[in-house]
């Protein structure tokens, strides 16, 4: 299962959307599609600024880690190629370098003012050969988890030769012990299985070596005046019927040194940060409102300055006032909008996920789209790809760019979906059937085993229409389909998607702004949905898209662990959603009113 989260201490912005449709090898466009007439050719605007991976390749700037970790794996390999009772086939190093600025505050006072800086060793040591490995899936579910097993390790500060070469001989001892017992894992199950082992392309494809050298980033900024600064937007949130305010800075500085057996040698470095306000109440109902708004931008001097964070601030009391006098909604079929940041997390549920590489091998994967590849799965008019190499979209930072993925393979844009039909799957090291090279997707986070997942998904639309007209669309639906009303979704928390056929198949994702939309234009707030059901049938009933896009920027988790991603995609129309009643929690609120509202004499939450 994957979880993408847009709150406080994981996800960002939000956006993706998807059009997708058919089952079994039939047409994508879906009866929606072909029932109405198609939106104007009028495209969504889309402005990609793209930085080449290798642009600002310094040898100069090489860190004598590199040597060191560059000598230690060809002592390695040369000893372990031809080892018995396996040979290793490939040796990967990586070590990670981060430092975690964190400014947080409530209401006005500090809760934490943390700089750690801390490396991290990852050792891969991949035994037996590139057709199988000990990498290798296993089919017993018991036991399928061991081949994903790593251990983040302690690296060394500074470039101490000895210290960093006898870290790195502990941890390559170890894994390839590690790798040992995990092939014979699969070689058992090999032999004992019931079923005959379907043809595969293997279990790992090389890729030729890399060589870039970046110079080491820096962070800059004046904590003292950060400080302030969160401390005083704290204190102003506190409005309304909010009974927590919390306004939180993060930066970050990642170094990252790569080397592998191929001969890659990697260092890259870079700096992001993010700024986040967020307000909450618990209703008298038992049912906890929030409204978070968040920033991100490459560098803290990129990030809002002081009026840019007071309408944040207003942002989030409106709406959380509008959620705490919202009735709770019930289970409802019919038409909806997903406006831009809702519409991409959307799409990266239902679409996203189930488009990466290794989910179309494995036996417990559903495998939606596995045997689509060459069939309309979507209209016409769209088209999706994902880009890591865009640094910014129409203007906004993407939180998903990187110059080589987690596997030494440089990043590239991947071609999913071109005008409605499939192309292809995003790839790591593992190949799959007619997909046999990587497209530096291979991703993780550190002390996981490497995964194609997404970076930057983009939708593109060649037809749209403008935001006003696609509401004028939804009343057309409503009336069209007799319904008492329809939805608008504003913004999304976050989501989970389940793509094995352990379980049910099907995606949820948690609206945080949900408006009623009577068939008279008439908008009402309400709460206590989710959006859930299969991918095939909600993303075949979309119909029309309006623009312009919006981005959504934040971190997914999957089982390589979390990582930073982005989605953008334009509003949609779908002709059925299925909305869900939320959990809801049965305790009541606070006995007594907050301290401060009790001190003031303001009286009882609204």
């Amino acid at each position: 299962m994957t979880v993408c989260k847009a709150g406080p201490s994981l996800f960002f912005s939000l956006a993706a959307t998807a059009l997708a449709a058919g089952c079994g090898g039939g047409r994508g466009k879906g009866d929606a599609e072909s029932a109405r007439a198609l939106p104007p050719a009028v495209p969504a605007r889309l402005e990609a600024q793209n930085l080449a991976p290798t642009a600002g390749n310094d040898p100069s700037a090489k860190s004598k880690i590199i040597d060191i970790m560059a000598g230690e794996n060809q002592r390695w390999f040369n000893q372990l190629k031809t080892a018995q009772p396996a040979p290793a086939h490939f040796i990967a190093y990586q070590i990670h370098e981060r430092r975690s600025v964190t400014i947080d505050a409530v209401d006005g006072v500090l809760l934490a003012d943390e700089d750690d800086t801390e490396r991290a060793l990852d050792v891969d040591v991949r035994v037996g050969t590139n057709e199988i490995d000990s990498r290798h899936p296993l089919r017993d579910p018991r036991l399928a988890a061991f081949t994903s097993l790593a251990r983040i390790g302690p690296a060394p500060f500074g470039e101490d030769d000895e210290a960093i070469r006898h870290q790195l001989w502990l941890e390559t001892d170890r894994r390839y012990r590690e790798g040992l017992l995990l092939l014979n894992m699969v070689m058992t199950e090999r032999q004992v299985s019931a079923r005959d082992e379907k043809p595969k392309s293997g279990d790992f494809t090389s890729a030729g070596p890399q060589r870039f050298y970046q110079k080491k980033a820096t962070l800059t900024y004046d904590r003292a005046l950060w400080t302030k600064r969160v401390r005083d937007c704290s204190r102003r949130a506190a409005k309304g019927v909010a009974t927590r305010s919390n306004c939180r800075a993060d930066f970050e500085l990642n170094t990252v040194y790569y080397v592998n057996s191929e001969g890659s040698q990697l260092q890259t470095s870079w700096t992001n940060s993010r700024f986040l306000v967020q307000v909450g109440v618990k209703h008298d109902d038992g049912m906890p409102l929030s409204r978070v708004e968040q920033a991100f931008a490459p560098t803290p001097g990129e990030l809002p300055d002081d009026a840019h964070i007071d309408k944040l601030i207003d942002i989030v009391n409106r709406d959380l006032s509008a959620l705490h006098r919202a009735p709770l909604a019930d289970p409802f079929y019919g038409p909806a909008i997903l406006e831009g940041r809702a519409a991409a997390v959307f799409f990266h549920e239902v679409f996203g996920h189930r488009i990466e590489g290794h989910r179309q091998e494995l036996d417990l994967e559903g495998q939606t789209f596995t045997k689509q590849v060459g069939n309309d799965i979507m209209p016409t008019w769209l088209t999706v790809y994902d880009d890591p190499t865009i640094q910014r979209l129409n203007g906004f930072p993407l939180n998903g760019y990187y110059r080589f993925d987690d596997e030494g393979v440089v990043a590239r844009r991947a071609l999913l979906v071109d005008k409605g039909v499939l192309k292809g799957f995003l790839m790591g090291r593992n190949p799959i059937p007619g997909f046999d090279a990587s497209n530096g997707h291979g991703r993780k986070e550190p002390g996981n085993v490497a995964v194609a997942r997404q970076g930057n998904l983009v939708v593109e639309t060649e037809r749209s229409v403008t935001k006003d007209e696609l509401f004028q669309q939804l009343l057309a639906e409503i009336k069209r389909q007799k319904k008492p009303f329809g939805y608008i979704f504003t913004d999304i928390a976050g989501g989970f998607t389940n793509t094995t056929r352990v379980s049910f198949q099907g995606f949820k994702v948690n609206p945080v702004m949900t408006y009623r939309v009577y068939p008279d234009g008439r908008k009402e707030v309400v709460r206590g949905v989710d959006i859930s059901g299969t991918p095939l049938n909600a993303l075949g009933n979309i119909i029309s898209a309006a623009r312009p896009v919006e981005t959504f920027n934040g971190v997914c988790g999957a089982e390589s662990g979390w990582v930073p991603v982005s989605a953008s995609a334009p509003s949609l129309l779908l002709s059925a959603l299925e909305l869900d009643r939320s959990f809801t929690p049965n305790d009541r609120g606070p006995e007594l009113p907050p301290p401060s509202i009790a001190r003031h004499g303001q009286g009882g939450v609204e």
